[in-house]
């Protein structure tokens, strides 16, 4: 009975060991398994997931290093502060542009008005009126008009025609309209006028303009003339009461 039980005993003992040592095989065989599964998804998986990140990082270096190329000069030297700088000195330099800009538009007027006084050229010419002192052409232009359909000289004060004969006279004589002192007008001819003015500033001096119409065009100065004595102020109280008897009386005829 003692050798039954211990045979069974042993054979108990022989399957329970067998079975632990399969056991213990399958465990080594998945716990391989599983190694082997982990490696790779530590070097495989691992570099999938590193691959972004390096990119980026690279991208980051890449940028850093661009930012560097655009702040350092070809020795490498470092630039912002010089950069800032430049930038403040633009900045300041724009500012007093902004300021300056009256002045410059100033000196480009002068500039440009020097520039017209270069391009108009008078010619002295010759004068058979004894009262003449000098007398001079130049190549004016025309006013310009703002008068339409066919032209009727008129010496009504305050007219459109008057004013733009007065400025022809500014234009020739370069005494401005306000400044003039009017002491004659009158016709000098088909479509022709003729005035004497003076500046308000100096009365003894006076001129005479000689005038012609174009068609669209207004007014064109033809010939300055300095005289010598105003035959139209005799300095008396009653001197514009006469003037405007001879403009009639010229009107008239």
């Amino acid at each position: 009975m003692a050798d039954e039980f211990g045979r069974i005993t042993r054979k108990d003992r022989f399957e329970k060991k067998r079975t632990n040592t399969k056991a213990i095989t399958w465990l080594s065989i998945v716990g391989g398994i599983l190694v082997v599964l982990i490696i790779a998804l530590i070097v495989f998986g691992g570099n999938d997931q590193n691959t972004p990140v390096a990119t980026d990082g690279q991208e980051k270096n890449n940028d850093t290093e661009e930012n560097e190329d655009e702040n350092t000069d070809g020795n490498g030297l470092n630039e912002n502060p010089e950069k800032q700088s430049e930038d403040s000195s633009e900045t300041t330099s724009e500012d007093e542009s902004d300021q300056e800009e009256p002045q410059v538009d100033e000196e480009t007027e002068e500039d440009e008005n020097e520039q017209n006084d270069e391009d108009m050229q008078l010619n002295e010419v010759e004068s058979e009126d004894e009262n003449v002192i000098n007398a001079y052409e130049g190549n004016w232009e025309p006013i310009g008009t703002q008068q339409e359909g066919t032209h009727t000289t008129t010496f009504e004060e305050e007219s459109i025609d008057w004013q733009e004969m007065m400025k022809a006279v500014e234009v020739a004589t370069e005494v401005p309209v306000e400044e003039q002192v009017t002491w004659w007008f009158g016709r000098a001819g088909d479509q022709r006028a003729e005035a004497t003015v003076s500046p308000k500033s100096n009365q003894n001096e006076t001129y005479r303009v000689t005038m012609k119409w174009v068609e669209e065009q207004g007014w064109q100065p033809l010939l300055v003339e300095e005289l010598i004595e105003n035959k139209y102020n005799d300095n008396s109280s009653d001197n514009e009461e006469n003037d405007e008897e001879a403009a009639s009386s010229e009107q008239e005829e």
